[in-house]
């Protein structure tokens, strides 16, 4: 676990852009993308990658929030508007037009993403942590928090969104992860994810320790 205490996100992005193009070489990968703040980045990551190699990539999230297709609280629906640009790429969506439930929902993602999985060389998780902890779509204390989950894509419901994410054992398919926490609210929770070793039902980012290759970059705890 390498960690990497910056001044500005922006600086995490040429790492993270140079490794999928590193992978992207090599052969067929997958980058999982989250929400929220990492947003930005993502983004900004993507636009570094031009057309030609963006056709080897498969782009999934890490998570997303249950919804009418392009709802306004829908991860993906909020990358689309910050101006993420596939390119070439392959896109795993979680909501499509046609209307499922959350139930029929869980079950195309997770079908189409063990297809992408087993044709991948590579899995690269771009992953936010929250202020309480959370990783993905796995809050502190819920159903999701269990690691006895063997499904790569668990749903359920967390007032005020039915949420369908990568479960520990999705978490776990990838080969490399960078973990983007910054502003000061998150600091206790990376002072315990660096220096403890908590319950993942308490912590779930915790399940970065579990991975091959680790980058943490934050603005507030430095690397030991």
């Amino acid at each position: 676990m390498q960690i990497y205490k910056v001044g500005l996100p922006g600086i995490a992005i040429a790492p993270l852009a140079s490794k999928l193009k590193s992978a992207l070489n090599n052969g067929p990968a997958i980058w999982f993308v989250p929400g929220g703040s990492n947003i930005p980045l993502s983004v900004a990551v993507m636009d570094r990658i031009d057309f030609q190699l963006s056709e080897n990539l498969t782009v999934a999230l890490t998570d997303e929030r249950f919804g009418p297709y392009d709802h306004p609280d829908s991860n993906w629906f909020q990358l689309k508007q910050a101006g993420f640009n596939p390119k070439n790429a392959k896109v795993i969506d979680v909501i499509k037009p046609d209307p499922l439930s959350p139930e029929e929902t869980t079950a195309r993602y997770a079908n189409d993403l063990e297809q992408a999985l087993d044709e991948a060389y590579e899995v690269i998780g771009q992953f936010g942590m929250g202020a309480d902890g959370h990783i993905a779509g796995i809050l502190p204390g819920t159903t999701a928090a269990d690691e006895s989950i063997n499904a790569t894509v668990y749903s359920y419901v967390s007032q005020p969104f039915t949420r369908i994410t990568l479960s520990f054992t999705g978490i776990k398919r990838v080969n490399s992860a960078f973990l983007m926490a910054f502003g000061e609210p998150k600091h206790d929770q990376l002072n315990k994810l660096i220096n403890q070793n908590l319950p993942l039902s308490i912590q779930p980012a915790q399940i970065i320790k579990q991975l091959s290759e680790v980058f943490i970059y934050n603005d507030q705890v430095e690397g030991s």
